[in-house]
């Protein structure tokens, strides 16, 4: 019998005794147990209040929308099909990449709850294994819920849908194209009687006359056809069908649908508005061409598109921009082919956006594509990359962005009510926000420090437009972080070198200094690595650009832009005095300035207890900010009903999943809405305590230490140790159970470890002597508590994490076992390597960024050498299992080759995985479950004393590759610390997102 069946049976027969005994004990998890974990992903209100309707999206598997009555009692469930799809190719994009299923929307009546339906797993499997090519996979379906009885609606084969905003009467939504059926749904959808009086031999022209209709098209040119739009009455049922709709769009008032046509007729192409009140349907521009960009004005007063119809039949057509008020649906030509004059022509891919009153158009324009080379003509020719010391992007930057580059659009605007228009983007300033209310933008031009940003020494200089004129003016020289031009379009605000928020008015071309006289520090107090600290950030502008709201690390403050009312602490000072973070709610994120009228919803966190919570404040009243609700958990973002006082929001601990919670707007009638794993009763799971310690500087620190439920202290447990940077502010989160490339603490601690997670205090030049400094003292104060066994302690870092895994084990003996992940093993060869994800030269990192190095290679020599672990390999005699990937895009997966043949030189226990074509964190589900159990099978060789798997012992030669037969880890039974437990290994694991160091006080890339 082969060895993978005699493990199979051994399994069978070991599981189903203890089954039969213990059917209510709660056991540890194991890799069977992870995918049936859901989480609660897109919740949404009703407009009125009464319903919240969320999805659960399993890990694996099929999943669940549910409407819920915020009041108690009804509640309506349907599949969403197999939302929770694993990935199984590395580095896969589209559906198979971390898929989610779209959010399910809710009408504006409140009566409908919309959302699409994928097929379900059995039927999605049966077509991968029957090799069905993209087009025959099965399709999506929409569903149309009934809130007031849970009645589902389901109409085939849907593409997209969307719902009209002032009302909640008219839902549209598309048809999959070249399919059986579809193709069936297209001949039987004749254009209604409108429609075709509107799509005649003759279309108008920008002028008004009609002309004749070009019936003959480019050869070559290959024609996407459109499919069929369904226009639904959702007050009556009733349903119009349109034929060859390519894209479509609702207006925000409801009144008007859109859409554009590509069909086998080319006279019948065009673009076509209907009035939804009686279905008039009137064609804006017909006949071959390409038309895109569909848009409305935000009062449904007018629409935007552009076509190349002038010229589809030259090789090379160029497109144009045109508009027309709905009042009288009289088509003008804004911007005819030719372009603006200066050899820019009007971008087919750009985004068309009305301003706030329907006058200004912002567009998209860009040069003329250059020609492509062909393929065969470089058979005789040499190919190469040049790469030179004027580039502003290295040759990988540009390769990486050659796609962006060619779909890239300057920034334009056209002035409807003077009938001109200003570019105002350029080479230079190919970064242009265009205000909402069209009249001002803000560019950004770090073209002259694009060589020095190499090494982190990079900028921005800031420019102020006025549309109307297309005058700029400098606002301000090497601004090391963006620029945001104020909610009115009347201010640029800008956090300079000087590490003080300032603000140019643009009408006047006044800049004033806002925070350097407030003796507040607006920068992050906590940045710890060599470059310019980052600000803590505005919350927002008030109505009519009144006043700035910025953060410092605790407050909210409410800043005049003008500088000549005095800045006033909107939480009065409550913040600093109790180390406390005050954060504004944004309850509307359809209104883009605040309303002062309005209480303030903040969101509080301890900086030293963690416990979070809500608060309420006003803005321009003296009165201490009001303490709604606060608590030992972790609370989330909160969402408001559109038109009643009803919020849901999310609130969690180690042990209590982060459900969602209803409640009025004082949070003390709050009530759960949502029970998304109820299976955890059946787990052991762990519980997490607050941990503090001094470092060998005498820095006082801050950790996590996870213990198993049935934790005893008077017994000594293994344990392994978990870091990045700082991860105590995760006190209270839920870490669901998942195989992954890092330590999961849940698994491991229900699995009889305990683990610990502390945070590290960096001192700039010397990251590894820092984590040394850090973790040690830690752990000896754990053991010295006798809650520790000495020998059987172990270490785990990803990244960033990886390396200092490296190093650490370079310094002391202390660990038994450790597993790096994408370490960096070598600064000084790192140093001059390439991100090849970004295409990013790594000198930024090492000199200005998480590496902390604080100079270059040449000005801190011994510093690259005494921080790598290369250089000291030597000294390790810690078991050591590398993970190094070929297609890692942030760490040369070289550096983990360098440690390995290293250690391998050196006669050292040392293992190194890589998968194939997988990248810095493993994406392949595959992958993601193998890694996990073979570093849990690690660590329990090492740390409890297991037998070493085979493929520890034998290794997997190459001519077996893909032939291992993995025997996963065992779960852990109740027995008396130090005694291993008899193995009831598990089955298969999940690819989901492990706890990552969200807490961390900077944003720095992996390493």
């Amino acid at each position: 019998m082969r060895r993978s069946a005699l493990f199979a049976l051994a399994l069978a027969l070991a599981a189903a005794p203890a089954q039969a005994q213990q059917p209510a004990a709660r056991r540890a998890l194991a890799p069977a147990d992870f995918d049936q974990w859901r989480s609660v992903r897109n919740e949404t209100l009703s407009p009125d209040g009464r319903w919240v309707v969320y999805s659960l999206v399993p890990q694996v598997g099929d999943g669940e929308v549910v409407a819920r009555s915020t009041q108690g009692g009804a509640e309506y469930r349907h599949t969403r099909g197999f939302i929770g799809r694993p990935q199984t190719r590395p580095g896969a994009l589209g559906p198979n990449a971390g898929y989610n299923a779209p959010r399910a929307q809710v009408t504006a009546d409140s009566r409908f709850a919309v959302f699409t339906v994928d097929p379900p797993r059995a039927e999605w499997e049966r077509a991968q294994r029957a090799h069905k090519k993209p087009a025959e996979m099965p399709k999506a379906s929409l569903a149309v819920m009934s809130l007031a009885d849970g009645r589902v609606t389901l109409f085939p084969r849907v593409k997209s849908f969307k719902l009209s905003k002032g009302s909640g009467r008219w839902l549209a939504y598309l048809l999959e194209a070249d399919s059986a059926s579809a193709r069936r749904d297209s001949a039987a959808a004749k254009p209604d009687s409108a429609t075709r009086a509107a799509a005649p031999a003759a279309a108008a022209s920008p002028g008004g006359t009609p002309r004749p209709v070009a019936t003959d098209t480019a050869k070559g040119k290959k024609k996407d056809y459109g499919s069929t739009l369904v226009l639904r009455d959702l007050s009556t049922g009733t349903e119009t069908r349109i034929a060859d709709v390519v894209a479509y769009s609702l207006d925000d008032s409801g009144r008007w649908l859109g859409y554009t046509v590509s069909s086998h007729t080319p006279a019948s192409d065009g673009v076509y508005v209907r009035a939804l009140a009686d279905g008039r349907t009137t064609a804006l521009l017909t006949g071959p061409g390409e038309y895109k960009g569909l848009t409305f004005d935000e009062k449904g007063t007018a629409v935007a598109f552009a076509s190349d119809h002038d010229e589809h039949a030259r090789e090379k057509p160029r497109f144009a921009l045109y508009q027309a008020p709905l009042s009288t649906l009289r088509i003008r030509r804004l911007v005819g082919p030719e372009g603006t004059g200066g050899g820019l022509l009007v971008a087919s891919g750009g985004t068309l956006r009305f301003s706030d009153d329907g006058r200004m158009l912002a567009f998209g324009v860009a040069p003329a594509p250059l020609d492509s080379i062909p393929a065969d003509s470089l058979a005789d020719k040499a190919v190469f990359d040049l790469w030179t010391y004027r580039d502003a992007r290295l040759q990988p930057q540009q390769k990486v962005e050659a796609g962006d580059d060619r779909d890239r659009s300057l920034a334009a605007v056209y002035d409807l009510s003077a009938n001109r228009f200003h570019v105002l983007g350029s080479d230079s300033l190919q970064r242009v926000t265009v205000a909402d209310n069209g009249r001002t933008a803000v560019g950004l031009n770090g073209l002259p420090y694009a060589v020095s940003a190499m090494w982190g020494e990079g900028g921005n200089d800031v420019y102020a437009f006025d549309t109307r004129t297309g005058a700029r003016r400098l606002v301000a020289r090497r601004v090391p972080f963006a620029a945001q031009l104020s909610t009115g379009g009347r201010y640029v605000a800008w956090f300079d070198a000087d590490r003080h928020w300032h603000a140019h008015e643009i009408a006047t071309g006044r800049s004033v200094d806002l925070t350097g006289a407030l003796g507040v520090a607006f920068d992050q107090e906590t940045w710890d690595t060599p470059d310019q600290p980052a600000p803590w950030g505005i919350a927002g502008w008030t109505k009519d650009d009144r006043s700035v709201l910025v953060y410092d690390r605790y407050d909210v403050w409410d800043i005049d832009p003008q500088g000549r009312r005095p800045a006033r602490v909107v939480t009065d000072s409550v913040g600093r005095r109790g180390h406390v973070s005050f954060r504004v709610v944004d309850l509307d994120p359809d209104e883009d300035a605040i309303d002062p009228a309005n209480p303030l919803l903040l969101r509080a966190f301890d900086n030293e207890s963690k416990e979070s919570g809500y608060w309420r404040d006003r803005l321009g009243v003296a009165a201490l900010p009001q303490r709604l609700v606060m608590g030992p958990r972790q609370y989330g973002q909160v969402a408001k009903a559109d038109s009643a006082g009803v919020y849901v929001f999310t609130q969690q601990t180690v042990r209590d999943f982060p459900d969602l919670w209803v409640s009025g707007a004082t949070f003390a009638d709050a009530r759960r809405v949502s029970d998304a794993n109820p299976q955890q009763s059946r787990y052991r799971w762990p519980t997490a305590e607050p941990v503090r310690w001094r470092s060998a500087d005498g820095v006082e620190l801050k950790g996590i230490l996870y213990k198993p439920e049935d934790f005893d202290a008077s017994k000594r447990y293994p344990m392994l140790v978990y870091y990045y940077e700082q991860l105590s502010d995760n006190l209270y989160s839920y870490v669901p159970p998942a195989g992954r490339n890092v330590i999961n603490p849940t698994v491991y601690a229900s699995n009889g470890y305990l683990v610990f997670e502390p945070d590290i205090h960096y001192t700039e030049g010397y990251p590894g002597p820092s984590a040394v400094k850090s973790i040690v003292p830690g752990v000896q104060s754990l053991i010295a508590r006798g809650i520790v066994d000495p020998d059987a302690v172990g270490l785990q870092g990803q990244s960033w994490g990886g390396y200092q895994t490296a190093y650490i084990i370079t310094q002391t003996p202390m660990f038994k076992a450790a597993m790096a992940g994408a370490p960096v093993a070598n600064m000084t060869s790192a140093y001059g390597g390439i991100r090849w994800q970004t295409g990013l030269a790594r000198a930024f990192q090492y000199e200005r960024g998480q590496s902390r190095i604080g100079g270059s290679l040449w000005q801190q020599p011994m510093r690259y050498i005494e921080n790598s672990p290369l250089f000291s390999a030597d000294r390790v005699t810690t078991p050591l299992l590398i993970m190094a990937n070929d297609n890692d895009g942030s760490v040369p997966w070289y550096q983990g080759i360098e440690l390995f043949v290293a250690l391998r030189r050196l006669g050292k226990e040392v293992y190194l995985i890589d998968y194939n074509g997988d990248e810095h964190n493993p994406t392949k589900r595959a992958n993601q479950i193998d890694i996990s159990v073979r570093m849990q099978q690690f660590f329990d060789h090492h740390l409890r004393g297991r037998p070493a798997p085979e493929w520890m012992t034998a290794g997997i030669p190459f001519l077996q590759k893909g032939r291992d037969q993995l025997a996963q880890p065992a779960q852990v039974t109740t027995t008396p610390a130090g005694e291993p437990p008899a193995p009831t290994p598990g089955a298969t694991t999940t690819g989901a997102a492990a706890p990552q160091p969200a807490s961390a006080t900077q944003p720095a890339p992996p390493m």
